[in-house]
């Protein structure tokens, strides 16, 4: 007998044993049930089947549909995959609060020429199948300073690198609700703040620079309103996009709302209409507050209008905004203002235009002209960040006098060659009898502030740049001229994921910085050892993802 003969003799004695444990256990239940409970049991497997197999249908015609589709263009993602260095050049600039990650471009194993999609399609589609996204941003690092711990001197005048010495974070997650005959509902909730990195502990709460807070709490919705059914339109606690001078950390364009209302993305005519009313309460402080540290809280709601995207010229677009911020008093509030012991919340309004191209051989500049009156000037005035908001964190103070400002702003960046890219941020602003934070009421400013960042490209992921960066401003009040200005160099290398300086993240930066103050008669500021320069060194990380 051959050793074959001997396995399959082995195998039929397994297989004879596994079958009558099987018909003697089958046999032990049926003795236990009735007729009646064993076909109960039969029709509660057989709907059970059913309905999987419905599930697995239903799916399988889902998955059909999308393939059968054409497929989109993936040019895009063949230039992302390959590293070139123009990868930027029809991308949205990151002044908006998102990017677009680079696309795969391996293909689904057999799939037909209709059916050619990439993996970011088919991860695409998953995600909006489910309905779950998760984005965010963080940036975090170690530095040090030649006399004890670095300090940060008017990062929103010299520039971003070399000084952000905090660790500030943003998550979203956008869950969708509703999805149905061309209707949609998402449920959106933003936190974002602050970790200090100075010491081990690290307990959010308001008094240090350990801050958490829900920034975004709203509904979203696409294809309700039957006038503007392509028009997300929002409820809760939100605001429109910011647009931000990434460089010098300040947004040209921004409101601080507690909740509201309002619809974006309307087309009409040649560009898209944003609408919003939005409540930003502020508190009011007394006059005596040194002393006092008395507040009233005066509710405030802001009305805002942006008709976007208006197209120019190849690869150019405008913007132009408004925006208007009332206060809603009571009569206590009133009566507190007019006996002096209050400072008036008076109306302010902000508006601007903003031109942006995109060039042909990659990067872009955006272009932005605004004015504003009472407290939203006085942001423009400021050194440390210049946003141009209705109270300072909530705050209001100062006598506004309907003084107005107005500024004129150049950002992005561009190819000088193929291996050299240069990102720049340029402003003048200029003011007239505004409430200064620093100076006073009844304040003239000018103010010039240049930062420029070239750098050399070895490869998609190795620059090694410089960033450049001077200020200068003058306040005069009551016959008085106060005088700030200082400049910055930070030499650095960074391990990256593309080209871009602007639009490309994660990123890793090693860096040496030396800070100077010129004239501090503004701020009054002084590093340590009551010195005027600081050198650090450090290595900081930023991600963004989608």
């Amino acid at each position: 007998m051959n050793k074959k003969t001997i396995n399959k003799k082995h195998q039929l004695k397994w297989i004879v044993v596994l079958i009558s444990s099987a018909l003697v256990s089958n046999s032990a239940i049926a003795a236990k049930l009735t007729v009646e409970q064993r076909l109960e049991l039969l029709e509660k497997e057989l709907a059970a089947n059913k309905q999987e197999l419905q599930e697995t249908k239903q799916e399988l015609r889902q998955y059909k549909r999308y393939f059968a589709q054409p497929a989109e263009n993936t040019d895009s993602g063949a230039v992302a995959a390959t590293g070139t260095r123009h990868h930027s050049a029809d991308k949205t600039p990151a002044v908006a609060t998102d990017s677009t990650a680079p696309t795969s471009t391996a293909k689904v194993s057999g799939a037909t020429p209709a059916q050619d999609v990439t993996l970011a399609d088919i991860s695409k589609y998953v995600k909006n199948d489910i309905g779950f996204e998760y984005s965010g941003y963080f940036r975090s690092g170690w530095s040090t300073g030649t006399r004890g711990a670095p300090k940060s001197y008017a990062i929103g005048s010299l520039g971003r690198f070399g000084q952000e010495n905090s660790a500030w974070f943003d998550l979203q997650l956008s869950q969708k609700v509703y999805d149905s005959g061309g209707k949609v509902a998402k449920a959106v909730v933003m936190l974002d703040g602050n970790v200090g990195q100075q010491y081990n502990a690290g307990w959010f709460d308001s008094t240090s620079e350990n801050v958490l807070q829900f920034s975004d709490i709203y509904l979203t919705t696409k294809g309700f309103l039957p006038f503007a059914p392509e028009a997300d339109f929002w409820v809760g606690k939100h605001n429109m996009p910011v647009y931000e001078i990434q460089m010098l950390d300040w947004k040209s364009h921004r409101t601080n709302a507690g909740s509201g209302l309002g619809l974006e993305n309307w087309q009409l005519g040649p560009g898209k209409l944003n609408v919003a009313l939005t409540r930003e309460d502020v508190k009011a402080h007394a006059v005596d507050y040194a002393t006092s540290g008395n507040t009233q809280q005066v509710n405030a709601n802001s009305a805002e209008v942006r008709y976007k995207d208006i197209p120019l010229w190849d690869k150019a677009t405008l913007e132009i905004f408004g925006r208007y911020a009332m206060p809603n008093e009571t009569d206590d509030n009133r009566k507190n203002e007019n006996n002096g012991s209050y400072y008036s919340v008076k109306d302010a309004w902000h508006a601007g235009l903003i031109l942006r191209h995109n060039f042909t051989g990659g990067g872009f500049n955006e272009l932005t002209v605004q004015g504003a009156d009472n407290s939203i000037a006085s942001g423009f005035a400021l050194i440390s960040d210049a946003n141009p908001t209705f109270g300072y964190n909530d705050q209001y103070y100062g006598e506004h006098a309907y003084g107005k400002a107005f500024r004129v702003i150049s950002q992005g960046e561009n190819y000088l060659r193929p291996d050299v890219v240069m990102a720049h941020a340029l402003v003048y602003a200029h003011g007239n009898d505004i409430y200064d934070y620093n100076t006073g009421a009844h304040t003239d400013f000018d103010s010039v502030r240049a930062v420029v960042r070239p750098a050399y490209i070895w490869d998609s992921n190795n620059q090694t740049g410089v960033e450049l960066a001077w200020f200068d401003q003058k306040n005069k009040t009551a016959g008085e001229t106060y005088h700030e200005s200082g400049y910055k160099t930070t030499l650095y290398h960074a391990l990256k994921v593309d080209t871009s300086i602007l639009t490309s993240r994660p990123e890793i930066r090693f860096y040496g910085t030396w800070l100077k103050v010129q004239d501090n008669g503004i701020s009054q500021f002084e590093f340590a050892d009551a010195k005027s320069d600081q050198f650090t060194v450090g290595v900081q990380a930023e991600v963004w993802w989608k």
